[in-house]
């Protein structure tokens, strides 16, 4: 008898092993990337699912009953081992706690600025602090920094960074950020050569395009006496200077728009001939549906001119052209959408603990995501590239969207420059394009412009994205893990970067 129900249970084993081999074999994975057929993730889980059974059969087959115990045995360990690392997460995320944040207020000019004199804590995408807890005190003119006066004293070189979050580096203590690391050094290495002090002051704004850059400039930073402005700039402040609908909901406190991307909370920058004057809503969204940021006309007369390289007749005739950048459209909608967000999203707060969640969980799930970006390998970075930037630029084979967004953030560059001449400072160019994103032919083209304008516009320029290259080749990390942002180690060498731009103007 007892034979009889050894073979009955092997045979009922073997059976249940069979079909669901069966099953897991001939089911087509909705992304089929091996044999055409299945996904990198789904074949990892057939590997697990066969070693699995066979496990389990070898266990039966060897042990027979006793088999039995010795699996229930295994599952409790597992269990016990699973229990035990969901509770000590449980506890580190409880000591490291997450914060949602929204220290943004609208801006009926620049879109959005930090609020003066407020305070929050920046704790990364994750529902726990996992890589860094950092407090940001932001002054009363609405920089994270020190708080400053206007007007300098005596002996003073004042030198000010321009850019979007990779210039506020919220992510590391205020005395880590690239700029009080240069103050310092430029204090301790040149201050007795020069009989100065010096003062590096922070105007990064999260989120901004390089238009928001120069208004920043024009209706605040202006005001601050600066011997020298340094302008971050890489991809996605070139391309958020030609989306004025580009935004994270969540980041701005906007929700429930349906099939809207975002509200027209961005300004717009358009190049022509003429200023077009002031614009209705309609109108505003004519210009961001069409591109329509540099004059068809305009476009056509200068891309003889890059296509040849001559660079000189190109800026020139930019130059020529006006520069019109239209306020946010829709900034009282965005202000009622922020307290409407605020009062039902975050109890009434502008900081509150993020939700718990299972530790284990999200471990299995950001498994999942990195064997699908493994997939996506197969893919050319062009072909990447041009995907992700459908959504903000455009797309067409020979890159005329790429034309447009050069142009228009060139001429922002033009404006800005001439500004800071006037104002008695000099302009330095700090270019990351080809590190913040996989290197291609349209982000090589967009320094290779870079450069030439500053060779031709008596600008200084930072090719950054070489040493931080090359850091990361070396096995050095300049990002976070799960954050793009510069580390420590990112800050100080951009601090080294602009440290010899200003030894060499100071000194010489």
């Amino acid at each position: 008898m007892k034979q009889i129900n050894e073979n009955t249970f092997k045979l009922a084993y073997a059976s249940i092993a069979f079909s669901t081999l069966v099953f897991l074999l001939f089911h087509r994975s909705p992304s089929p990337w091996i044999g055409g057929i299945y996904s990198l993730p789904y074949f990892i889980l057939l590997i697990f699912v066969f070693c699995a059974l066979i496990y389990i059969g070898a266990l039966f087959f060897i042990y027979k009953t006793r088999g039995l115990y010795i699996l229930a045995t295994n599952l409790v360990l597992l269990i016990v081992i699973g229990l035990t690392v969901e509770i000590g997460g449980q506890i580190y995320a409880y000591l490291h706690p997450a914060y949602k944040v929204l220290p943004f207020a609208p801006d009926p000019f620049l879109g959005w600025r930090f609020i003066p004199n407020s305070e929050h804590i920046i704790t990364g995408n994750h529902w726990y602090a996992r890589e860094y807890s950092t407090t940001n005190k932001i002054n009363s003119h609405g920089f994270r920094d020190f708080e400053r006066k206007f007007k300098k004293n005596e002996n003073t070189i004042r030198i000010g960074l321009l850019g979007d979050s990779m210039i506020a580096a919220r992510e590391v203590a205020f005395e880590k950020t690239a700029g009080q690391l240069l103050e310092k050094k430029l204090n301790k290495k040149l201050s007795h050569k020069t009989s100065k002090k010096y003062e590096v002051l922070n105007f990064g704004v999260p989120g901004y395009g390089v238009d928001q850059m120069v208004l920043n400039w024009k209706n605040y930073i202006s005001k601050f006496n600066l011997d020298f402005v340094f302008l971050y700039l890489f991809e996605n402040n070139y391309l958020r200077t030609i989306s004025a609908t580009w935004c994270s909901k969540g980041f701005f406190g906007i929700e429930d728009l349906g099939d809207r991307n975002c509200l027209f909370i961005r300004p717009v920058a358009i190049v022509k001939k003429h200023s077009p004057g002031k614009l209705t809503l309609e109108d505003h969204k004519k210009f961001v549906i069409d591109y329509l940021y540099i004059n068809l006309k305009d476009l056509e007369a200068i891309k003889p001119l890059l296509n040849s390289k001559n660079y000189k007749q190109t800026f020139q005739l930019l130059n020529e052209l006006q520069l019109s950048i239209l306020n946010p459209s829709e900034y009282e909608k965005f202000v009622k959408e922020q307290n409407k967000y605020i009062e039902k999203k975050m109890n009434g707060e502008r900081m509150i603990k993020k939700e718990k969640q299972w530790f284990l969980l999200p471990i299995f799930s950001e498994f999942i995501t990195l064997l699908n970006n493994i997939q996506k390998v197969k893919k050319s970075q062009l072909k990447i590239f041009n995907e992700r930037q459908k959504k903000y630029a455009g797309y067409t084979q020979d890159f005329p969207s790429w034309t447009t967004t050069n142009l228009v953030n060139l001429k922002l560059v033009q404006y800005l420059n001439n500004w800071v001449n006037k104002s008695g400072g000099q302009l330095g160019l700090v270019d990351t394009f080809s590190f913040h994103a996989e290197p291609t032919p349209p982000l090589s083209y967009a320094s290779n412009l870079l450069n030439q304008l500053a060779l031709s516009g008596n600008i200084s320029y930072i090719p950054l994205y070489k040493k931080l290259i090359k850091s990361r080749e070396e096995g050095l990390p300049t990002i976070w893990k799960h954050d793009p942002h510069l580390n420590e180690r990112g800050n100080k060498i951009f601090t080294d970067s602009m440290f010899d731009v200003l030894e060499k103007k100071f000194i010489q």
